[in-house]
């Protein structure tokens, strides 16, 4: 039993695969949709019975070494800001939390009037976490969400629907806030980043379908191709997005979330793929 169990943590530490993006498309949460990889892997046994009949279970890893994220050719100039720990516990590391973006100079795009945001948390924190998306020039901000007690791993939110959607050809700030000192809000760390709305380019609109997939019996490879294409035409937001989506739940799957980690890889945000191959690797080998 030892050695089969010590062959499965090796196999699943090499393929780099994440536990926390087993459920992504499987957890019908109420919006805004929030995921924290921390959860127990009781779950995996549920969401295996949801797979869908048709779902093609099979790698691409040769398929993915030829997909590349390729930046905007106009990029809008935009600094992403981080705090470090200030104003919080000296356990807090400066690199608690991690934006998942795609540069630090300009702003990420999509072409969804509701996208989704993801982020990354290095350690479990018992302060209340707030995220917050705003327009530049006007004070209310356009949506905020208070996280209580957020646990380690991938963290992704989506913009409600009942929300106003993102307007083309603007673009907005959103940040995740760590509400360390109520007393003292300067003091909180907060990590800002920027994201624009652009149109769906002519090229894209003719590769995918004019009516986006659903979460019911899609194929694996469709929400795989779809993030690839997102990420060819520098849509970083809808990439990471259609991905989520791609069901993992099942062992054949493993190569999935290799998909995710490359897209990661490939902007530089290695630090996080390492924790996540880490953090799998341990909690199975005790599994």
């Amino acid at each position: 039993m030892n050695t089969t169990r010590q062959k499965l943590v090796t196999i699943i530490a090499g393929t780099a695969s994440i536990l926390s993006l087993q459920m992504f498309g499987f957890l019908d949460l109420p919006e805004p949709q929030i995921f924290q990889s921390s959860k127990n892997l009781e779950f995996l046994t549920s969401t295996w019975k949801d797979l869908p009949a048709n779902a093609e279970l099979k790698s691409t890893s040769t398929n993915r070494a030829s997909k590349q994220y390729i930046p905007p050719v106009a990029s809008n100039p935009r600094r992403t800001i981080g705090s470090g720990s200030r104003g919080c516990s000296q356990s807090l590391t400066n690199d608690l939390v991690t934006l998942l973006i795609p540069s630090e100079d300009y702003a990420g795009q999509t072409t969804s009037g509701h996208p989704t945001f993801f982020w990354h948390l290095s350690q479990p924190v018992s302060v209340p976490m707030r995220f917050a998306l705003v327009e530049p020039g006007v004070p209310e901000p356009l949506f905020e969400k208070q996280i209580d007690s957020p646990q380690m791993g991938m963290m992704q939110l989506q913009l409600p629907k009942d929300r106003p959607e993102l307007q083309t050809g603007r673009t907005y700030k959103w940040s995740v806030t760590l509400i360390c000192n109520t007393k003292r809000p300067s003091a909180n760390p907060v990590f800002i980043s920027w994201i624009e709305r652009v149109r769906t380019p002519g090229v894209l609109e003719q590769q995918l379908p004019s009516t986006p997939p659903t979460k019911s019996n899609v194929p694996t490879q469709v929400w795989r191709d779809r993030a690839w294409s997102y990420a060819e035409s520098g849509l970083w937001y809808d990439a990471l997005a259609a991905m989520s989506k791609v069901p993992t739940a099942n062992s054949h799957e493993l190569a999935t979330n290799d998909d995710f980690l490359a897209l990661l890889e490939q902007v530089g945000l290695t630090q996080v793929t390492q924790q996540e191959r880490l953090n799998v690797a341990t909690r199975l080998s005790t599994f």
